[in-house]
């Protein structure tokens, strides 16, 4: 039996999220920028916008002059990343093979015809699904590889739903200009400067002609020209993680703000490592700019720790390393790893007095309400 790959994609993904009315999707031009203010640049266009013009990292003053019914978004992190976890569970009733691409998923499914029914049906029965329960407008490619199956639904307009059977493969990738198939530019450019435009160009030539000419590049353009791809559905092994963070309600640059934002991560973060008994051996910061450009920074705890005021601390640390623009903020958030059970106990008991400190102020707050017992910090306004 030949291995079928399905490939779903989801054009715009972060806009379809956002938007969450998918007639509006479809009919209204809409860019996802950093900020709607004229030097933001745009992120993510949905396809009414890019027939009017509009492309990714245009400023949006540009943007606007081309059309000026264009609506305006900015990026929600923390409600994309739910998105993807939400949809990663409900692509898993389909496969156990599931992983996620730069627009989309790949799913295996090798050997589910007897329960799934065909490859083509299981496309279909997607592109309804997603329809009807999230409001995502979605397009599927079928093929033999993750290849094949990406090329062809770049083709096709979604929704929309098409199948490349096996054995087709290369007859299918024939028109297809190479700066599709290959992202190494500078072997693209060199082949150009050949006369290498297009697939077929490739496949007049043999194994030995293209090692010949190409060296170790040689054998990737006779599989990638041909619609060979052996790789497999390899699902995201992610280890487990805590992340807590916030979308600025009006953005910032105020750093005293932004540190008080991070207090209340951090006694979010350290009460729910304590209700899993976990420490955690490393942290991140991550920090969204209004213009959308993403920063992150991390550190690691020698030993392991759960204490609110360790987190806060490494935060700020992370915090002052990582804001070095002046531009503002929309989001900021912190992620623990690396857990491990219980911690390892310090010599004169600090920590273990810190440690019933912050679990008898979690019963507090657990049995009387979050606001019951809190820190004279959490009185500012941010």
């Amino acid at each position: 039996m030949g291995r079928e790959i399905l490939h779903l994609r989801l054009p715009s993904f972060p806009l379809q999220v956002i938007c969450g009315d998918k007639r509006k999707f479809l009919d209204y031009p809409m860019v996802l920028c950093g900020g709607d203010f004229p030097c933001a640049r745009v992120l993510v266009v949905n396809p009414k916008a890019r027939l009017e013009g509009i492309r990714g990292g245009m400023l949006l003053s540009q943007a606007r002059r081309l059309c000026k019914r264009v609506e305006v978004y900015v990026p929600k992190p923390g409600l994309f990343s739910h998105s993807q976890k939400v949809l990663l569970e409900f692509l898993g009733d389909y496969s156990p093979l599931v992983e996620p691409s730069k627009n989309g998923f790949y799913l295996d499914l090798t050997g589910t015809h007897r329960l799934l029914g065909p490859a083509i049906d299981v496309g279909d029965r997607l592109i309804r699904e997603l329809d009807s329960r999230f409001s995502l407008v979605s397009a599927s490619g079928i093929a033999s590889n993750k290849l094949v199956s990406r090329s062809v639904v770049g083709v096709i307009r979604a929704p929309g739903l098409a199948q490349v059977l096996e054995g087709e493969e290369a007859n299918f990738l024939k028109p297809f200009p190479l700066k599709k198939l290959i992202s190494d530019y500078e072997l693209v450019a060199r082949l150009s400067e050949l006369g290498f435009e297009r697939a077929e160009d490739i496949q007049k030539l043999s194994l030995f002609e293209l090692e010949s000419a190409f060296g170790k590049d040689g054998y990737q353009l006779y599989l990638v020209s041909r619609g060979l791809d052996f790789s497999p559905v390899i699902p995201p092994q992610t280890p487990p993680e805590i992340e807590e963070g916030e979308s600025l309600v009006s953005a910032t640059n105020d750093i005293e703000c932004l540190r008080l934002i991070l207090f209340r991560l951090c006694s979010r973060l350290g009460k729910d490592l304590r209700r899993m008994r976990k420490s955690a051996g490393l942290l991140r910061l991550v920090l969204v700019y209004r213009d959308g450009r993403r920063c992150e920074r991390r550190i690691r705890f020698k030993p392991p720790t759960s204490l609110n005021d360790r987190l806060y601390q490494a935060s700020c640390h992370l915090l002052e390393s990582a804001y070095t623009r002046r531009v503002q903020v929309v989001y900021l958030g912190i992620r623990a790893s690396g857990l491990v059970a219980g911690y390892q106990l310090d010599l004169f008991g600090e920590y273990s007095r810190k440690e019933r400190l912050y679990l008898a102020l979690d019963y507090l707050q657990e049995r009387y309400g979050e606001r019951s017992v809190i820190f004279g910090r959490e009185l500012c306004s941010a």
